[in-house]
């Protein structure tokens, strides 16, 4: 059997590999995700009845594991001097700002072959090296780890065999990280190991004599021998010695086990608290990672900004992102957000909005008012509303594609320019949710507006290599600049199973940042999306979409 492979990013996703069956985490944070991949194997090796060997790789290392039946880690020594080889994966997220993270910035290693970013603030695309539980401590987001002692020095006459110094820190860096993924059941270890040198000691000699029990118990009449029997015809003869020596070691007894559950409750009362303290700080930094998205997201735009939702590749979920996405903005921005199916034929979006009173299209639109808005007095955000779906407390509006595909087809380039700039003179934040053909005219018209370009992607291979195709024929045609700065959302699957991890690597390097998205029964029903049925782990994962969207909005308003 090969070793379990575990991948963990700093932001809280990565894979678990068991006997060639790779299963995705996405977790809130890089300690949360720890403790799932080794809850993963520890399940896998109770059902075979030995530890399983693993190698876990985080922040650009490796390290070889044994993972016992309970959970418990240990690292391999013998394969410690390979522990040494790039990470494969690392999903960017927006970054949270944090004084105290400062402080340890020593602490931080960059990834080999990368420069330090400029400015002394870690860039989402540059920085994956902190160190494993200590930055995430600082942020306040994950469990603190306990720092492995340091080893004692080896006695002169039989010195220590030594490995490798590289070697050595990587194993010293995994244990700090394997303190974090066990950190529920830390206290209690290092409680056992400030004890562990000694046993405890038994309840001392004066215990019992200061007891207020002893006097009433030393003193109540014999009932064991021939004393007791006569106590039993009516005397009241005192114990005898041994019989008082049965009864002190009886009373010792039971002082020696309420003071082992009097420990027990303050051990308990102690690890409560410190679970409720790191409780406290993920609350803590989950608000302050809310307040710095919503902040970005309602930057205002002093003019219109065009979101592109493309892949060549069907079924990648470009018209669920796009109907998300314009519910985040719109809710978090209060409006101003308009969702537009540019599909070259019928599109999708209005099936998947709430329904409203209308059931025109944009080549309604066309055919009915696009020469109202060729005169000041027509130019009414009214006269437009009567071709858009109001979209209720998602406060966004939708402009559907025309249910008839043969008419979809009178939206060229031509009419999508008219079409872009009547939108444009009422709302300053335009989703474009694209068809699967980049040769059509309309699609070439929506690159050329585009300033930011979003590509979700399924963990399908199809998936991934229908985006790398597209990137490529961006390329080719001068728009390097869009690949460069796109978003990719991964999105997880309940009936597709892929290398989620694997497409993640090869377009890390090309895009500025990848979402995972989690799977969500609402989304793949394929219906109309009820926004707050969603579970709240998939509206955060669009808010640090559209919070991503915002910040790419941003650069492109600097440069």
């Amino acid at each position: 059997m090969t070793d379990a492979q575990i991948t963990i990013n700093h932001d809280g996703t990565g894979s678990v590999t068991v006997d060639g069956e790779t299963t995705t985490i996405a977790a809130s944070g890089a300690a949360e995700a720890r403790q799932e991949a080794t809850a993963h194997i520890a399940k896998r090796a109770a059902e075979l009845g030995r530890p399983l060997p693993a190698t876990a790789a985080e922040n650009g290392r490796t390290w070889p594991l044994l993972i016992a039946t309970d959970g418990t880690v240990t690292p391999r020594p013998q394969d410690a001097a390979a522990a040494a080889r790039p990470s494969t994966v690392s999903a960017p997220s927006v970054e949270i700002p944090d004084a105290q993270a400062d402080l340890d910035v020593a602490h931080s290693r960059p990834v080999t072959g990368q420069p330090a970013p400029s400015g002394g603030q870690p860039a989402t695309d540059a920085i994956i090296s902190e160190v494993p539980g200590a930055q995430d401590d600082l942020e306040a987001t994950r469990p603190r780890a306990i720092a492995t002692k340091a080893p004692a020095a080896p006695r002169p006459s039989a010195p220590a065999p030594q490995i490798p110094s590289p070697a050595v820190d990587e194993l010293h860096t995994f244990r700090e990280v394997q303190a974090d993924v066990h950190s529920s059941v830390t206290p209690t270890q290092q409680n056992e190991s400030q004890h562990a040198s000694a046993v405890d000691p038994p309840t001392a000699p004066g215990a019992v004599d200061a007891d207020p029990r002893w006097a009433d118990i030393a003193q109540q009449p014999a009932t064991h021998g021939l004393r007791g029997a006569l106590n039993g015809m009516g005397l009241k003869l005192a114990p005898a010695e041994e019989e008082l020596t049965e009864r002190r070691e009886a009373l010792r007894q039971e002082i020696a086990r309420e003071e082992e559950t009097r420990r027990a409750d303050e051990q308990l009362a102690q690890e409560e608290a410190v679970q409720e303290s790191r409780r406290a700080a993920r609350e803590r930094a989950a608000a302050e990672k809310n307040r710095a998205e919503r902040a970005i997201i309602q930057t205002p735009l002093e003019e219109t900004k065009h979101v592109l939702i493309a892949n060549d590749k069907g079924g990648q979920g470009k018209t669920s992102a796009t109907f998300c996405i314009g519910a985040t903005a719109g809710r978090i921005r209060g409006g101003d957000v308009i969702a537009w199916d540019a599909n070259e034929t019928r599109g999708n979006l209005g099936f998947r909005a709430q329904k409203a009173p209308t059931v025109r299209s944009v080549v309604d639109l066309l055919e009915q008012a696009a020469d109202d808005f060729t005169t000041v007095e027509g130019s009414k955000r009214s006269t437009l509303a009567r071709y858009t779906r109001n979209q209720g407390d998602n406060h966004f509006a939708v402009l559907a594609s025309d249910e008839d595909p043969e008419n979809q087809d009178l939206v060229d380039g031509d009419a999508f320019e008219k079409v872009n700039e009547i939108l444009g003179r009422f709302y300053s934040l335009i989703l474009i949710d694209t068809g699967n053909n980049h040769r059509v005219s309309h699609f070439r018209a929506a690159l050329a507006a585009a300033d930011q370009l979003v590509i979700p992607v399924s963990a399908g291979a199809d998936g991934g290599h229908a985006a790398e195709t597209m990137m490529n024929t961006l390329d080719r045609h001068g728009l390097g600049h869009l690949v460069k700065g796109a978003v990719v959302l991964l999105n997880d699957s309940a009936t597709r199973r892929g290398d989620a991890t694997g497409i993640a690597a090869k377009l890390e390097q090309r895009v500025r940042t990848i979402i995972p998205i989690p799977f969500d029964p609402i989304l793949d029903a394929g219906g109309e999306i009820d926004f707050d049925a969603l579970q709240p782990t998939t509206r955060a994962a669009y808010q640090e979409a559209t919070a991503a969207i915002a910040h790419g909005l941003a650069d492109t308003k600097e440069h």
